[in-house]
C-alpha cells in the first residue's frame, strides 16, 4: 500500500472518529450539531479530495522523467507557463465563498433552534459555585445539589448564574457549553430523550479544582419522575433508628448544619450542598467519588486532600467513632424506593 492510500485511510478514520464523538446521544441539541457537522465534514472531504487530487496530479504530470535534463542542467525544458487564468481564479474565489455562506446559514439555523425558548419546558435554577452545583426547581419547590434529576422526554430550561467566579455548564451528551457568570443570567435548554445517568462538567477554568467540578443529570421516565417529585415534596428526614445514627445527628447539627440543609430538620444552610436525600446520590464531592462508605469517610476526614481548594473544612479532629456515626446518619437520608444506580450511563 502506497503512502497516498495510507494518508487517505487515516483522513477518513479521523473524520469517522470526529463524527462519532459528536453523536453521543439522540438529544435534540446533539442532533442539530450532528446535522451541521455532516455538512462541515462533507465540504471538508470534497475540499481535501480536490486539493490533494490536484497536488497529486501535478506531481505526477510534471515529474522528471528518465533521460530528461533536471532543473538548471543544460538542455532543460520547461512546461508551458501561464501568467493568469481568470476563470480558474474566479472559481477558487467564488466556490469557498459559497461554502462559507452555506455553513453560515446552517449554523445560524442550528443556533436559533438550540437556544430559543421551548413551550412547556421545566425551569431549573442552576447556581455554580467553587466547586459544586446547586439546583432549584421553582415550580416544584425542591432543591438538589450536584445531581440534577429530570424527566426524560421533557425539555429543560436551565437558568444559570454563579455565586463566585465564571463557570460553564456542560453535559456533552445533552447540550453545549453555557457560561454561568456572577451577577448575570444565561440559559441552557436541553432534553434527555431516554432515561439515563448523564455525565457533566464545568467547562470554564474556575480554580484549583476546576477539573473536579462535575455533575450528573439523572433522567427518569415521566412516571418515575412524578413519583419522585411527589415523594420529595413530602419528604422529611427520617428519625435516627440506631444509637450510631442518633450520635451522627448530634455531630451533624454541631458541625454541618450551618452550611448544609436537610428537609425536615433545623439545618437550613445554603453555603454548601443540600443533603436531604444524600443516601440516594450516586456520587459525592461534586461527582468525583462514587458514593460509598469508604469514600464518604475519606471525604469527611480531609476534603482538601480529595479536592484542592474545597471550602469544606476537615473533620479529622472528630475521631473515627464520630466520623463513622456521621456517615451512618448521612446514609440514612434517603427516599425509599428509588435506586438510580441501574440507569444507563452516558
Amino acid at each position: 500500500m502506497n503512502r497516498f492510500a495510507i494518508a487517505w485511510l487515516l483522513a477518513l478514520l479521523g473524520l469517522a472518529l470526529a463524527h462519532n464523538v459528536a453523536i453521543v446521544s439522540d438529544a435534540p441539541n446533539n442532533l442539530e450539531v450532528s446535522y451541521l457537522l455532516r455538512w462541515v465534514l462533507g465540504f471538508a472531504v470534497v475540499i481535501f479530495a480536490v486539493v490533494a487530487g490536484a497536488l497529486a496530479y501535478t506531481v505526477w504530470k510534471f515529474r522528471a522523467r528518465s533521460g530528461e535534463a533536471g532543473p538548471g542542467e543544460e538542455g532543460e525544458t520547461l512546461p508551458p507557463q501561464f501568467e493568469e487564468n481568470a476563470r480558474l481564479e474566479l472559481s477558487w474565489t467564488v466556490i469557498p465563498l459559497v461554502i462559507v455562506l452555506i455553513l453560515f446559514v446552517l449554523t445560524a439555523q442550528a443556533l436559533v433552534k438550540i437556544t430559543r425558548p421551548i413551550a412547556g419546558a421545566m425551569p431549573v435554577e442552576v447556581t455554580a459555585r467553587q466547586f459544586w452545583w446547586d439546583f432549584r426547581y421553582p415550580d416544584l419547590g425542591l432543591r438538589t445539589s450536584n445531581e440534577l434529576i429530570i424527566p426524560a422526554g421533557r425539555p429543560i430550561e436551565a437558568k444559570l448564574t454563579s455565586g463566585d467566579v465564571i463557570h460553564s455548564f456542560w453535559v456533552p451528551s445533552l447540550n453545549g457549553k453555557t457560561d454561568a457568570v456572577p451577577g448575570q443570567t444565561t440559559y441552557n435548554r436541553f432534553m434527555a430523550t431516554e432515561p439515563g445517568d448523564y455525565y457533566g462538567y464545568c467547562a470554564e477554568f474556575c480554580g484549583a479544582s476546576h477539573a473536579n467540578m462535575r455533575l450528573r443529570v439523572i433522567a427518569l421516565d415521566q412516571q418515575t419522575f412524578e413519583r419522585f417529585a411527589e415523594a420529595y415534596k413530602n419528604y422529611r428526614a427520617p428519625e435516627p433508628k440506631t444509637p450510631s445514627q442518633r450520635r451522627g445527628l448530634e455531630v451533624f447539627q454541631a458541625n454541618c448544619a450551618a452550611c448544609h440543609s436537610v428537609k425536615g430538620t433545623p439545618a437550613k444552610g445554603v453555603l454548601g450542598p443540600d443533603l436531604s436525600i444524600f443516601g440516594n446520590r450516586l456520587t459525592l464531592a461534586s461527582g468525583i467519588l462514587e458514593n460509598t462508605r469508604e469514600n464518604l469517610i475519606r471525604w469527611l476526614t480531609d476534603p482538601g486532600a480529595v479536592k484542592p481548594g474545597a471550602k469544606m473544612p476537615s473533620f479529622a479532629r472528630l475521631g473515627q467513632e464520630d466520623l463513622s456515626a456521621l456517615a451512618d446518619y448521612l446514609e440514612s437520608l434517603k427516599l425509599e424506593g428509588f435506586d438510580f444506580s441501574k440507569l444507563p450511563q452516558f
